[in-house]
C-alpha cells in the first residue's frame, strides 16, 4: 500500500482542519496515511477532536503559526527525518507554515511527489506590502518543485495564477472542499427551542456570523453593521467563533441588545436550525465554512465579495446596485456596511425571498460540497500522480504528465 504523509500546521479552528480530518480516515482504505500536526496557539481552539483516534498522527510541537526562525528550523529538521524514516510516496502539505516546511523537507527527503493545498492564501489582508511580496516570492520559487498545486475554488485558482503569478496553470486542480452532509437530516432540536435557550424570539431575524475572531474576518465591520441595525428592532445578530480578539465582541454584546455573542460552538448545527441569514464580512477568503454549513441548513447569505466567496454564488447572478450583486442564493457585497445593512433588511422584509434564497443554496451545497465528493477526487489524483510517477522512462517520454484543471 502506498504511503502519503499529509502535514498541516496545526489543527485550529477554521475549516482546513475539518478537511484534513476527513482525508486522513477516509483514505485508510487506499493508503497508509500519516498526519503530522503543529501546535495551537494561545486563543485558538483545538479541533484535534476530528480525529476519530491517535492512529498515525504524529505532533511536532515547535511547529506553529509565528514566523519563529530557530522554532521554524528545528521543525524543518524534524520533518525532514520524519519523512527520511517514513518514505512516502506522497506528500501533501495544507496551510501556509506547514506548505513551506513540509515541501522543503520532501524535497530534501527525496519524496517523489509533492502536493500543496492553498485553503486561503497570505498574499493579501494578513501582512503590509513588503512581506506580502515576500512570501508571494516564496511561494513561487516552492511551486516549480510541487508536483500539483490544489485550489480549493475556481476564483482562487485564478488569483494564484494571474494575480499572485505564484503557480503554473498547468500546475493547478482544483478540488473543492467537503462536509458532514448529515446535517441535512432532522435536527435534534428545534428552531423554537434553540432560539429559547438563547434568549431570541420566534419573531426576530437572526444574523449569524461564526468563524475565527481575527483581524482577516473584518471584525469592525460586523460591529459596525450590527450598530447600524439597531434602527430595525427585529434583527438580531448571533457571533459564534473565538481568537484573539474575542473581548472587543464581548464589549459590544454587553453594549447593545442586538448583539449575542456564545464563543466557540463544537457543533454548529443548532445554531444555523434557529439562525434565518449567515453573514460574512472577511477581507479575504478560501471556501468558507460557515456560509456552507448555512447552505447546507438551507439558509442564504450576506457576504463581503471576495476570495471563493464568489464561487458559492448561484446563478443567476446580477448587480442590484452599486457594491451589491444578488445570486439565486444571496447577496455578495462590498465593504460598505450601509450596504451590507440594506441586503439584510431586504430578506428580513421578504420571507418569500428569504426562503427561497435558502432552499437554492441547499441545492447547491448537497450537489457540490460533500466528504464523498472529496476522499474520491483526492484518491483519483493521488492515483494518477503514482501512475505516471511509477512509468518507465520511455513511456513518460510518450505520455504528458497529469495535468492541472480548473475543474473538478
Amino acid at each position: 500500500m502506498k504511503k502519503v504523509v499529509r502535514i498541516i500546521g496545526r489543527m485550529n479552528g477554521g475549516g482546513p482542519a475539518r478537511q484534513v480530518a476527513y482525508l486522513h480516515h477516509a483514505l485508510r482504505s487506499s493508503f497508509e496515511t500519516i498526519l503530522v500536526i503543529g501546535a495551537i496557539e494561545p486563543a485558538e481552539q483545538d479541533m484535534r477532536y476530528l480525529l476519530q483516534d491517535s492512529i498515525g498522527v504524529i505532533e511536532v510541537s515547535t511547529m506553529s503559526r509565528s514566523v519563529k526562525g530557530w522554532s521554524d528550523l528545528i521543525s524543518l529538521v524534524k520533518i525532514t527525518r520524519l519523512l527520511w524514516r517514513e518514505k512516502p510516496d506522497i506528500v501533501h502539505t495544507h496551510t501556509a507554515k506547514a506548505g513551506v516546511l513540509g515541501r522543503i523537507a520532501a524535497l530534501v527527503a527525496g519524496v517523489p511527489i509533492r502536493v500543496h493545498t492553498y485553503h486561503g492564501n497570505v498574499f493579501q489582508g494578513y501582512f503590509g506590502k513588503r512581506t506580502s511580496r515576500l512570501i508571494a516570492a516564496i511561494e513561487r520559487v516552492l511551486n516549480r518543485v510541487t508536483t500539483r498545486v490544489i485550489a480549493i475554488s475556481a476564483s482562487q485558482a485564478e488569483e494564484i495564477v494571474e494575480r499572485f503569478r505564484v503557480a503554473d496553470r498547468r500546475k493547478v486542480v482544483i478540488v473543492r472542499n467537503g462536509f458532514d452532509l448529515s446535517a441535512t437530516a432532522v435536527p435534534e432540536r428545534t428552531r423554537t427551542e434553540v432560539r429559547r435557550s438563547l434568549g431570541v424570539d420566534d419573531a426576530d431575524i437572526l444574523v449569524v456570523w461564526a468563524g475565527r475572531i481575527a483581524p482577516i474576518k473584518n471584525l469592525p465591520l460586523l460591529l459596525e453593521v450590527a450598530n447600524r441595525c439597531t434602527r430595525l428592532p427585529t434583527i438580531k445578530f448571533l457571533v459564534a467563533g473565538d481568537g484573539a480578539n474575542r473581548e472587543v465582541v464581548v464589549t459590544a454584546a454587553q453594549a447593545t441588545d442586538n448583539l449575542l455573542f456564545i464563543g466557540w460552538q463544537q457543533d454548529m448545527s443548532p445554531i444555523w436550525t434557529a439562525s434565518d441569514i449567515a453573514l460574512l464580512t472577511s477581507k479575504n477568503e478560501g471556501t468558507p465554512t460557515s456560509l456552507i454549513e448555512a447552505m447546507i441548513a438551507g439558509k442564504p447569505f450576506v457576504a463581503t465579495s471576495v476570495g471563493g466567496v464568489v464561487d458559492l454564488a448561484k446563478e443567476p447572478i446580477r448587480q442590484i446596485s452599486p457594491g451589491c450583486t444578488q445570486a439565486a442564493n444571496g447577496f455578495l457585497t462590498s465593504h460598505d456596511p450601509d450596504v451590507i445593512v440594506s441586503c439584510l433588511e431586504t430578506l428580513a422584509v421578504c420571507p418569500d425571498l428569504l426562503e427561497q434564497m435558502g432552499m437554492q443554496g441547499r441545492e447547491l451545497a448537497l450537489a457540490n460540497y460533500s466528504q464523498q465528493r472529496l476522499g474520491s477526487e483526492i484518491t483519483h489524483l493521488y492515483e494518477e500522480l503514482l501512475r505516471y510517477s511509477e512509468a518507465p522512462e520511455p513511456e513518460k517520454m510518450l505520455a504528458s504528465p497529469v495535468r492541472g484543471k480548473f475543474n473538478s
